[in-house]
């Protein structure tokens, strides 16, 4: 289950607060929050940090007695979509063995209205620098491109554990 949506509940802060679109209301978890997220882990429910503040990612993660996920999110540092997460919420991500299931939502992946798969999970094999498939350069200084694609990053960051594809209900365009 969500702890949000597009709006602030009565025991968390969404994703708009992070935008000034909406104030917060509880600097992420409310104290009924805080008991919500321990009924969740009491019945085994998983707990859903896509459409929440990063405050409230940040709580959940320090509270939460099990892996949490984020159903349909992307990195933040690809696409500074308040919707995403950000490096330091991923190493938290990992050291909670919780999940982020990467978005297939163009805003969310290049923050533009268009994307394409190899921007949420690039193409194995990409190299680039000194050399590349048919050169005659040495394979030794061959140099792997940087993660330019969401599930790259965050395998990078959190760990190839901590990420799989998400979507959202609605589908995507």
């Amino acid at each position: 289950m969500t702890l949000t949506h597009s709006c602030n509940t009565p025991w968390a802060d969404n994703w708009l607060v992070d935008t000034g679109d909406d104030p917060p209301l509880h600097n992420g978890l409310s104290s009924f929050g805080k008991m919500v997220l321990a009924e969740m882990n009491r019945l085994g429910m998983i707990v859903d940090l896509a459409h929440v503040s990063v405050e409230t990612m940040e709580a959940v993660l320090n509270l939460s007695k099990a892996p949490v996920i984020f159903s349909h999110s992307s990195a933040f540092s690809l696409c500074q979509n308040r919707r995403n997460v950000p490096d330091d919420v991923l190493k938290m991500v990992a050291s909670t063995d919780s999940l982020v299931m990467i978005n297939f939502y163009n805003n969310y992946v290049t923050c533009r209205d268009t994307a394409t798969l190899a921007d949420v999970a690039g193409e194995a094999g990409t190299w680039a620098g000194v050399g590349g498939v048919g050169d005659s350069v040495p394979p030794t200084l061959l140099i792997p491109c940087a993660p330019t694609d969401h599930m790259d990053h965050v395998k990078k960051v959190a760990g190839a554990q901590y990420v799989g594809f998400g979507g959202d209900y609605d589908g995507v365009t």
